[in-house]
């Protein structure tokens, strides 16, 4: 769809793919490469988080050459320039990282994932369209969805949230929570409807919000687990995140019980444990509708 455009503009456009779904420091070497080669002088950034991660990096150290080092850009890195001109098209409903100030990069040499937060990567324009998200599988429209409840929730109870980030977060969660399931049985079907469109919106509002105040242990753990076993990162934070809820309970129980409301419970009468365990419950009830597993050894 995209490169058709492009041709009927007469705009001449060169194609870089070769990206692993955690993409790694010589992904991003090669990309730079590629656009030098290429002679662009912008990027057109198609697909899942990966794919857009990537391109942030390329962006950045293409106008950034002294960041030349992929593992230079770690942390919040001191760049001064703003990213090559990039225009984000996701193709999967989960990460946000058209909208976010975040990439995440695998370093194999030394088996880990390192995050990188830079305003200067931020895409110019997004592009969140349902309908370029419709050829996703039934597997990774439930990975990719269970992801962006990760960032809703964990945005939600994270330190730093505040008043408007918790209006992103809380309607992200009833979103995400209204529409992962349809969205699913509508990959097996093969015919998108409103929750494809539903799930388009719900993780976009989640990354508005959680792009501002940073996520939690959820994360912090999945990262680990995809650098050592290439765990698909939206499976591996499904599988984690009823485990991060309870761990953190004890000191976010009455955000947790917001949760349960959030996602459809109906918490009359419950104390803010009790409510905060229906909502660990209803994250597992969502996990499991959708097919996610709940043990590495049942991937």
């Amino acid at each position: 769809k995209v490169t058709d455009e492009l041709d009927a503009a007469g705009i001449a456009w060169s194609l870089y793919s070769e990206i692993k779904p955690n993409p790694t420091i010589k992904n991003v070497q090669d990309g730079v490469e590629a656009y030098q080669a290429a002679g662009a002088d912008s990027i057109v950034a198609i697909g899942g988080g990966s794919s857009m991660d990537t391109a942030k990096a390329i962006g950045i150290i293409v106008n950034n050459p002294e960041f030349a080092d992929v593992r230079s850009l770690e942390g919040v890195a001191p760049t001064k320039n703003h990213a090559v001109f990039t225009i984000a098209v996701p193709t999967t409903a989960g990460t946000a990282a058209e909208v976010t100030i975040n990439y995440v990069i695998t370093d194999p040499e030394k088996v880990r994932k390192f995050v990188c937060v830079d305003t200067n990567d931020a895409p110019e324009v997004a592009v969140v369209d349902p309908d370029m998200m419709a050829s996703m599988p039934a597997g990774l429209t439930a990975s990719t969805g269970m992801d962006a409840l990760t960032h809703a929730i964990e945005g939600y109870t994270t330190k730093g949230a505040w008043e408007l980030s918790d209006m992103f977060h809380f309607e992200a969660i009833k979103l995400i929570s209204e529409n992962l399931r349809d969205s699913v049985a509508e990959a097996k079907s093969g015919q998108p409807g409103s929750g494809r469109e539903g799930m388009a919106l719900g993780q976009y509002v989640a990354g508005m919000g959680f792009s501002n105040v940073g996520l939690g242990i959820d994360h912090a753990m999945a990262h680990t687990l995809s650098a050592h076993y290439d765990t698909p990162h939206g499976v591996a934070c499904a599988m984690l995140l009823p485990i991060a809820m309870e761990f953190n309970k004890p000191v976010c129980a009455e955000r947790l019980a917001e949760v349960a409301v959030a996602m459809g419970v109906d918490t009359a009468g419950m104390s803010a444990d009790e409510a905060a365990d229906a909502a660990i419950a209803a994250v597992k009830q969502l996990s499991a509708d959708v097919n996610i597993p709940h043990v590495c050894e049942a991937m």
